[in-house]
C-alpha cells in the first residue's frame, strides 16, 4: 500500500498535487471547540441536515466535513467561508454558485470513518472516494454486480492476501468516476476508462481512495 499521511484534527493535509489537480485530507473526530470553529461558518440548511442525523458521532462529523470544505473553497476564492455558495445538479452533486468568482473551479468530496477528503480541479472534472479498508463478505458478489469485465477479472485473479486492498482500489475508482459524472453508483453508467486519468492515494493508514479527472486527450488511463 502507497505511503500513508499522519492526519490530526484540526489540520487540512495535502495528499495529492499533479497538474491542476489537488486532494486534501483532514480527520473528522475532533474536540467539540474545534468542531464548533469549524462549523460556524454553516448555513442554515446544513445545520439542519446536521441536526437531522441520529448519532452525536455523525453529526459533528458532518460538521467538520462541511465546514473544512467552505474553508477550503473559500481560501481559492477569496471569500469568507461563510459566503460560499452552492448550487446542486439533478441528483445533488454540489458545485459552486455561479455567483461565485472563478465558479468553473471543480470539486469533489468524500468521507469515511474518521478521514475526509477534498479534490479540487481547475482544469477538468473530478470525483473523489475513499474507503477505510475493513472486511467485506459480500466483496466478490459486488465485485461481480458492479465492475466491469476487465476489473472483475483482473480483481478475481488476485491471491487472497490481496483480494481485499485490490477490491478497494477498484471500488474507490468507480465511486470517483461516478461522482465526476454527477450519478450515484445505483444509477446506471456508461464510461470509458480511456477518458479519465486515475490517481490513487493513501491518506491514513487502513483507507485508500482514488480521485479521477476527465482525459480528453485520452491518453491512456494511470491503473492500479
Amino acid at each position: 500500500m502507497d505511503k500513508a499521511v499522519e492526519l490530526r484534527a484540526g489540520i487540512i493535509m495535502p495528499v495529492l498535487v499533479s497538474d491542476g489537480l489537488e486532494v486534501l485530507a483532514f480527520a473528522l473526530d475532533a474536540e467539540p471547540d474545534v468542531v464548533r470553529a469549524t462549523g460556524v461558518c454553516l448555513n442554515d440548511e446544513e445545520r439542519r441536515r446536521a441536526a437531522g442525523l441520529r448519532l452525536e458521532r455523525d453529526r459533528r462529523r458532518f460538521v467538520v466535513a462541511r465546514g473544512q470544505l467552505r474553508r477550503v473553497l473559500a481560501s481559492r476564492l477569496g471569500l469568507s467561508p461563510s459566503d460560499v455558495e452552492f448550487e446542486y445538479g439533478p441528483l445533488g452533486k454540489p458545485q459552486l454558485s455561479h455567483r461565485m468568482p472563478a465558479f468553473d473551479l471543480r470539486f469533489s468530496t468524500s468521507r469515511s470513518g474518521d478521514v475526509g477528503v477534498i479534490a479540487l480541479s481547475t482544469t477538468q472534472e473530478v470525483g473523489v472516494d475513499v474507503e477505510a479498508v475493513l472486511p467485506v463478505p459480500e466483496a466478490d458478489e459486488i465485485a461481480a454486480l458492479c465492475f466491469s469485465a476487465a476489473d472483475y477479472g483482473s480483481y478475481i485473479a488476485l491471491g487472497p492476501e490481496d483480494r481485499l486492498e485490490g477490491f478497494f482500489r477498484r471500488w474507490t475508482r468507480l465511486e470517483a468516476v461516478s461522482k465526476a459524472l454527477g450519478c450515484g453508483l445505483g444509477q446506471p453508467i456508461s464510461w470509458d476508462e480511456k477518458d479519465w486519468l486515475v490517481r490513487r492515494f493513501v491518506p491514513r493508514r487502513g483507507y485508500i481512495g482514488s480521485v479521477v479527472i476527465r482525459n480528453w486527450r485520452s491518453r491512456d488511463v494511470t491503473t492500479h
